[in-house]
């Protein structure tokens, strides 16, 4: 390999990754502009204590943007996910203040409930043929009702010795342990969409249905 060779491989990386990951990129610089924005308005933006706070309150979002890429990846799109994530949080700090329920019965029920609007989804989707985008549409104004007539628009507090805000408090090596559960879970979402048969089977029917749009066109 020659000078020359050598150079024009070096150019052209950059250019791959752009064309190749355009989107990762152009998230990648508008966050860093976000954090410049924000870094001149307030001193206090790029300090250890906010970061490790953002880092706190995002792990939820973590968690359910992980979920949400296999979802995306189907050519599908799920716009309840927030009104659900909302109704489930709301019935378990009821479960635990009014109705003293314990913890592993209050999170089997959170997942079981979330379950329930997942299926109610997918059977209008699959077997009646509505698009997602739809379903998921009138799914977050029901979920959503139900949530502000179970709270009346109040937040409901957890119970301080409850386990959940033991999760929320708790620092494991100096990083909250929110963030290493939202981590975890990437992790795993990442090791099933790309080194598992299931993680190939969603990927291949999200590329059936790009194909066929295409063929319609």
């Amino acid at each position: 390999m020659n000078l020359s060779s050598s150079r024009m491989i070096q150019h052209s990386l950059p250019r791959r990754l752009l064309h190749n990951h355009s989107g990762v990129v152009s998230i990648a610089l508008f966050f860093v502009f976000c954090c410049v924005v924000f870094s001149l308005i307030t001193s206090n933006f790029l300090t250890g204590t906010n970061w490790l706070n953002i880092i706190r309150q995002s792990a939820p979002l973590l968690i359910v943007a992980t979920a949400m890429t296999l979802v995306i990846t189907t050519g599908g799109i799920d716009l309840s996910v927030g009104s659900t994530l909302a109704l489930v949080g709301a019935l378990s700090a009821i479960a635990l203040n009014s109705w003293g329920l314990p913890w592993p019965v209050v999170l089997l029920g959170g997942l079981l409930l979330g379950g329930f609007v997942g299926a109610i989804n997918g059977f209008f989707i699959a077997y009646e043929g509505i698009p997602a985008f739809i379903v998921t549409l009138a799914t977050l104004a029901v979920v959503r009702g139900i949530a502000l007539l179970v709270t009346q628009g109040y937040s409901i507090p957890v119970p301080a010795d409850s386990l959940f805000t033991f999760i929320g408090r708790a620092w494991v090596v100096g990083i909250p342990m929110p963030a290493l559960l939202g981590i975890l879970i990437l992790l795993i979402g990442h090791i099933v969409l790309n080194h598992m048969r299931f993680g190939r089977y969603v990927t291949a029917i999200g590329a059936n249905g790009r194909r066929r749009a295409a063929q319609r066109h």
